[in-house]
C-alpha cells in the first residue's frame, strides 16, 4: 500500500525545510497544508510567543471512519543545529545531507511516514480509528514544546511519540528524569603577579569541585554531565566568578537525588575550602516514565510489529522525549524507533528500507482494531 517513491520524496522536502527550535514556522506551514489537504482539523496554540519562537505546537485531529479508539501520534518538528539549508540526497541505500549540516530525520521521519500512511489511507478510502496527531516545537530544547501543550485537548490513551533511533521495531518504554544546575563559584579578586595570595580563585573552586564530581557514566541507569564553564579575564587578575552548567538524568528519581546531592556537596565543599562561596540552581527539565510490557500503547505496537514482521525489543533510553510529558500528564505513551542513525550529528542518516518499515508499522498500528475485530 505503501508509495515508496513518495514517501522518499516527501522526507527530503520536509528535511530541505529550514525549522531549527524556536524558528519551526515554515515547516508548521507546510504541515497545516498538507494536514488539511488529508481532511484534518488543524489548530496552533501559543507556545510561539512562551518561549519566544515564530510558530506553536499543531493539534490535528482526523474524525474515525471505523471501529476503534482513538490513537494518538507525535513528532516533533525542530531539529538539532546545524539545521538549516540542509540538502538531503539518496546515496546508495540511504538518505543524507551534504555533511555541513544534520540530515534532519530526527524528526521528519516520522512526520514523513505519518502523512504518507494517511496520504494512503484517503487515496484507498480504508477504515480507520479517530485520530490525533501532536506536533511539537522545540522538543530538542529540553522538551519545552510539549511542557507548554495543554495535553488536556487529547482524548486519546494510547500514544505513540516517532522519535528515537534504533531499527522499526523497538520500543521505548521507560525514559529517564532530567535536571539541569547551574552554579556560580565567587571569590576574591587580586593582581596575579603582584599579590595572588589576596585573592580566591573561582576558577581553582570550580576545578576542584570538578575534580571530585563522579561524571558522565555513573551506572546503568545514571549520568551526569558538566556541558560548560565559563570565566572570562585577562589573566593578570585573580578571577572572581566563575559558571558551570550541567545535568543529571536517571531512570530511577531516587538516584537521581543522591547523583545531585553529591555534586552539590563536591561544590559547596570546594568553594568553603578555599574561603568563596557557590551559589546553585537546580531546574528541572522533565519527569521519568516507565511503560509495563501489558500497558496498552506497548501491546499495539508489539502486535504491529509483528504484522510486519520485524523483531520486536522493549528498551529503555537514556534520552528524554514528549512522551516523558505526555505519560507524566495521564496519556500513555511509548516512543517507535524510527531506523535513523547516527542522530544529532552531520553524518546522520536513514536507510530506505527503516524509512518504508516504519510507514508500515505506523498503518499497521493504525490498523490494530480493525485486524482485531
Amino acid at each position: 500500500m505503501i508509495n515508496k517513491d513518495r514517501l522518499y520524496s516527501r522526507f527530503m522536502e520536509l528535511c530541505s525545510i529550514d525549522s531549527e527550535p524556536t524558528r519551526e514556522r515554515l515547516l508548521a506551514d507546510k504541515l497545516k497544508e498538507l494536514l488539511l489537504g488529508l481532511g484534518f482539523t488543524v489548530t496552533e496554540d501559543d507556545t510561539g510567543e512562551k518561549i519566544g519562537g515564530n510558530a506553536g505546537n499543531l493539534i490535528a485531529r482526523l474524525a474515525g471512519t471505523g471501529p476503534g479508539v482513538p490513537l494518538l501520534f507525535s513528532c516533533h518538528m525542530d531539529r538539532v543545529v546545524p539545521g538549516v539549508g540542509v540538502k538531503p540526497r539518496i546515496e546508495g541505500e540511504f538518505i543524507v545531507s551534504d555533511g555541513s549540516t544534520v540530515l534532519g530525520a530526527d524528526d521528519a521521519a516520522g512526520l514523513a511516514a505519518l502523512l504518507e500512511v494517511f496520504t494512503t489511507l484517503r487515496e484507498r478510502q480504508v477504515s480507520h480509528p479517530p485520530i490525533e496527531l501532536v506536533l511539537t516545537v522545540a522538543e530538542e530544547m529540553a522538551l519545552i514544546g510539549s511542557i507548554h501543550f495543554d495535553t488536556t485537548q487529547i482524548t486519546a490513551r494510547s500514544g505513540f511519540v516517532l522519535d528515537a533511533g534504533g531499527a522499526v521495531g523497538e520500543i521505548v518504554v521507560q525514559a529517564p528524569e532530567q535536571v539541569k544546575f547551574k552554579a556560580v563559584f565567587l571569590g576574591r579578586s587580586a593582581h596575579a603577579g603582584c599579590a595572588p595570595e589576596q585573592g580566591v580563585s573561582a576558577i581553582q573552586m570550580a576545578g576542584v569541585a570538578i575534580s571530585r564530581m563522579q561524571l558522565l557514566r555513573i551506572d546503568a541507569e545514571t549520568t551526569a554531565n558538566i556541558g560548560s564553564i565559563s570565566a572570562v579575564g585577562p589573566t593578570n587578575i585573580v578571577p572572581e566568578r566563575c559558571a558551570l552548567e550541567g545535568e543529571v538524568r536517571s531512570l530511577d528519581p531516587a538516584k537521581l537525588r543522591v547523583q545531585i546531592e553529591a555534586l552539590t556537596e563536591a561544590m559547596q565543599s570546594a568553594a568553603a575550602e578555599h574561603g568563596g562561596t557557590v551559589e546553585i540552581v537546580v531546574v528541572p527539565s522533565y519527569p521519568a516514565y516507565k511503560q509495563e510490557e501489558d500497558a496498552e500503547p506497548v501491546q499495539k505496537a508489539v502486535r504491529a510489529a509483528r504484522r510486519i514482521g520485524v523483531p520486536v525489543r522493549l528498551k529503555p533510553t537514556g534520552g528524554g522525549s514528549d512522551a516523558n510529558i505526555f505519560n507524566s500528564r495521564g496519556v500513555p505513551s511509548v516512543v517507535l524507533s524510527c531506523g535513523y542513525e547516527k542522530v544529532h550529528t552531520t553524518a546522520e542518516r536513514i536507510p530506505l528500507a527503516q524509512l518504508v518499515l516504519l510507514t508500515e508499522w505506523v498503518l499497521a498500528i493504525v490498523d490494530d482494531d480493525l485486524a482485531r475485530s
